[in-house]
């Protein structure tokens, strides 16, 4: 019983995580199927991983860019150059990237959102991964 009541609570800080995020700083979460529907557009989103490089060589989404959090806004200049086109978020979990999404806005990025549960969500629902650099 209370294996299940830390589990309870466990999941209930990661839904409170999120809302936090969505409802009170305004990051804008994005399901895993949203950002599949999204990349076989013609103008597909860029998708920004804040993982550490050896977090992204293991896997990856294909065409994603990395570029580790917390950044400078120089390096984020030097990395993305369209701040009117979509720019998907991803870390592990999506518990690193909100403030990452945050920094962008700050820095000029209109269209932001953040992978809901990042990387774990996206390989749990079948999404497309490449490993290496």
């Amino acid at each position: 019983m209370r294996v299940l009541a830390a589990v309870l609570v466990v999941l209930a800080v990661l839904v409170l995580w999120d809302a936090v995020w969505w409802l009170l700083r305004g990051v804008r979460p994005m399901s895993p199927w949203g950002l599949r529907r999204a990349l076989r557009r013609p103008s597909p989103p860029t998708v920004l991983d804040v993982r550490t490089p050896a977090e992204y060589a293991l896997f990856h989404i294909p065409g994603a860019v990395n570029l580790p959090y917390p950044f400078t806004s120089e390096a984020l200049a030097a990395t993305l150059d369209d701040p009117a086109r979509l720019v998907v978020v991803v870390c592990m979990t999506g518990h690193r990237s909100p403030p990452a999404v945050q920094h962008l806005r700050r820095d000029g990025f209109r269209d932001v959102k953040n992978l809901t549960w990042g990387m774990s969500a996206w390989k749990l629902t079948g999404g497309e991964t490449r490993s290496g650099k």
